[in-house]
């Protein structure tokens, strides 16, 4: 007969055992934190930004170059004829030298509205700046101090200095009739100046514009005979046609110009 255990009896009682835990689903993988890449690449994000606003932020303080600085002079010469006033390019006057080398002023009669280069060009010339880009003529007429001399000035807009060096070293030399076409205002000093009253013609290249003129007598006088002037009528043609170039030509420093910084 089996006794019953004295309560007062020092014999331990045994410790239960742990209850298994239940296994993982072989099948079931642990998820990785999704934040961790998210935060990742807006760090990144912002870091490239920040790198891309300093980068841009140096090239626009930055000094132009002296080549980047010459360029952006040619684009500001090749440009003005777009951007001046008619009244810019061809003053209500003009000082000039006669062939005695005295200084005169010539008048203005008219401005012409833009052509182009086929229409206001003769075949010969025309033939001549077809190839080297002419983009547009701007032609006036003007008198001589006397009233007795008449020319017309034109400017042919062509794609780059050497062009235009080029054109006026073929065209210079062409006869009277074979330049730009004479621009006529009626009911002026001027009215009886055209085509047939051309006596001498001249052309010269300066930057990206070839500069050309057309002279004759006020009166009509037939191109063949005014042409026994074609000294005096050189020295007006081309004394107008100078002192229209600085207008459209003449600069400083390209480093003074707005807008670049060297």
């Amino acid at each position: 007969m089996t006794t019953p255990l004295d309560p007062g009896l020092g014999l331990s009682q045994p410790e239960p055992e742990p209850e298994p835990q239940p296994e993982a689903s072989p099948g079931v993988q642990r998820r990785r934190p999704r934040g961790v890449p998210f935060i990742a690449l807006i760090t990144l994000g912002a870091v490239l930004i920040v790198a891309g606003l300093a980068s841009l932020g140096r090239e626009l303080t930055r000094s132009a170059t002296p080549a980047e600085a010459a360029a952006a002079l040619q684009r500001e010469i090749a440009t003005r004829w777009e951007r001046l006033p008619a009244g810019k390019i061809f003053p209500a006057t003009v000082n000039y030298s006669d062939s005695e080398g005295t200084t005169l002023v010539a008048r203005l009669v008219g401005i012409a509205p833009p052509a182009s280069c086929r229409a206001a060009l003769e075949p010969a010339s025309y033939a001549v700046v077809r190839g080297r880009g002419c983009v547009t003529v701007l032609r006036a007429t003007y008198v001589d101090a006397s009233g007795a001399l008449a020319s017309t000035v034109g400017v042919a807009v062509l794609k780059s200095p050497a062009a235009a060096a080029q054109a006026a070293s073929i065209a210079g030399p062409l006869g009277p009739g074979d330049g730009l076409h004479a621009v006529t205002f009626d009911g002026t000093i001027a009215s009886q100046f055209g085509d047939a009253a051309r006596g001498a013609q001249g052309a010269v290249g300066t930057g990206p514009y070839l500069f050309l003129y057309t002279a004759g007598f006020t009166d009509g006088l037939p191109g063949t005979a005014a042409a026994a002037q074609e000294e005096q009528l050189n020295a007006f043609g081309n004394g107008v046609d100078t002192g229209l170039q600085a207008a459209l030509t003449d600069h400083g420093k390209p480093c003074n110009m707005k807008d670049i910084k060297c």
